[in-house]
């Protein structure tokens, strides 16, 4: 597939941020190179669905080399923090996006195991298979909204090597049964090793501080941000009360001044019934709720127990506002997983996981940004902003970038027919494809390797 000029909906979309960046700050503003190479860069994601310079370099015909396009990367005077608020904050505007509930997770991103270069890459235990793998962990802040879901926001997380080392001796030392006054101490907090908690709650600070034009209704995560301290900060953050988080079922609650598992007081009773939506799917699901003291927490809750139609086990919520109905939190935290459903688009369409190896933490952070640029430039798309101003379902981002990649090849080719010399055109671009796209050397055939000696066996 080849590049030809940028698109227009692409062209129109950095416009649109380089506008909403101006308006905040007019020295950050792009400068006509910088867009057009924004625009480029983009529509190379979408098209190659890798971040990498050699690819965009074929793919577009030498229109940028590899030098030129890492050059812009690296040195061009871009204000990169200030993209991706741009960004949302044109999305914000074009949808009038009104109030939302911000919903966080993150993912893993498996690097080569002796890579040296990749920042914050680091040993992660590997969910399917329970053995580990190096690689990087991305935590992502969502605005699930009515007409769109978009991310606004992330972080790249890496744990302190001096906390990790101290807990595996730490642990050495228990398993031996060495008491604790003779095991050595916990190393200080560093500052420069944020926790995923500190991290998420930077997001929602981000997030409250840049868009207070978006009414936050509440804020939806996992079981690894179900704490007291998260809760709270996270209500006081959003100005707002509601906040839906997962306990895990051993998690003991107080029920009559007694001491007892969630998952032990609810198997008790019987549960009500109702359908749910769930990516886009009504689902049944099944649900036992009461207010009960967590007593980790030393809290009342709303706790709430659920299994969807097609699960065995419940889970088990708990919502700090307790005015709200159960079924009203159970719909709110299945936004949850149209995170899930993001990161799948995000890691199969957009580009950054399926190749990027930009060294370094600007290389990994810049290369997020606009993968991301292009998540929201789909949202722009003309066929995607009819769908969702017409109230009907959002098209797939995989069937969005095959347009894109169909589009693209369409106004290469009529920039080949509608030139004055057509042949000619077709030849100069004939000899690049030529030049770029070379024959590689296979490691898979056997090269100047005398077999003769397999003769000599018979």
């Amino acid at each position: 597939m080849l590049i030809g000029e940028s698109l227009p909906f692409i062209r129109d979309y950095i416009a649109a941020v380089n506008e909403s960046i101006k308006q905040k700050n007019p020295e950050n503003q792009l400068t006509r190179l910088q867009s057009y190479w924004l625009a480029f860069v983009i529509l190379g994601l979408l098209v190659t669905n890798s971040f990498c310079w050699a690819r965009y370099e074929r793919f577009g015909l030498g229109r940028y080399t590899i030098k030129q396009m890492s050059w812009m990367f690296r040195r061009a005077q871009i204000v990169w923090e200030s993209l991706l608020q741009a960004s949302v904050k044109h999305i914000i505007s074009a949808y009038g996006i009104k109030y939302g509930v911000l919903v966080i997770d993150d993912t893993d991103k498996e690097r080569s195991k002796n890579t040296t270069e990749i920042a914050k890459a680091h040993k992660i235990r590997d969910k399917k298979t329970g053995g580990y793998f190096n690689g990087q962990n991305l935590l992502f802040l969502l605005l699930v909204c009515e007409k769109v879901t978009l991310p606004v926001g992330f972080y790249f997380y890496e744990p302190d090597p001096k906390q990790i080392a101290w807990r595996k001796e730490d642990a050495r030392l228990r398993k031996k049964e060495v008491e604790k006054k003779y095991r050595p101490e916990a190393p200080p907090i560093d500052p420069n090793y944020p926790s995923k908690k500190e991290l998420a709650l930077k997001l929602l600070s981000d997030f409250a501080k840049t868009f207070d034009e978006v009414r936050v209704k509440a804020v939806a995560a996992d079981t690894a941000y179900g704490t007291l301290d998260f809760m709270e900060e996270a209500a006081r953050i959003t100005k707002q009360s509601q906040v839906i988080s997962q306990i895990k079922k051993s998690q003991l609650i107080v029920v009559n001044n007694k001491e007892i598992t969630v998952e032990n007081f609810f198997k008790n009773y019987q549960g009500h019934t109702e359908k749910v939506s769930l990516r886009g799917e009504e689902r049944e699901v099944t649900y036992r709720s009461g207010i009960f003291k967590v007593k980790s927490h030393k809290k009342k809750y709303f706790v709430i127990a659920l299994k969807y139609e097609d699960e065995a086990d419940y889970r088990y919520l708990i919502a700090r506002d307790m005015t709200w109905r159960d079924i009203d939190i159970i719909k709110t935290f299945s936004f949850r997983w149209l995170v899930e459903v993001f990161i799948q688009d995000w890691k199969q369409y957009e580009g950054w996981n399926q190749l990027s190896k930009q060294p370094g933490e600007e290389g990994s952070t810049r290369g997020v940004t606009l993968s991301l640029l292009s998540d929201h430039a789909l949202l722009l798309h003309e066929d995607q902003k009819v769908l969702l101003e017409n109230k009907r379902p959002a098209a797939t981002v995989g069937s969005l970038r095959e347009k894109v990649m169909m589009e693209s090849l369409k106004i290469f080719i009529e920039g080949i027919v509608l030139s004055d010399n057509p042949k000619a055109l077709f030849e100069e671009y004939a000899d690049k494809i030529s030049e770029l796209f070379e024959l590689r050397s296979s490691i898979k055939h056997l090269r100047h390797v005398d077999m003769g000696f397999l003769q000599e066996m018979d």
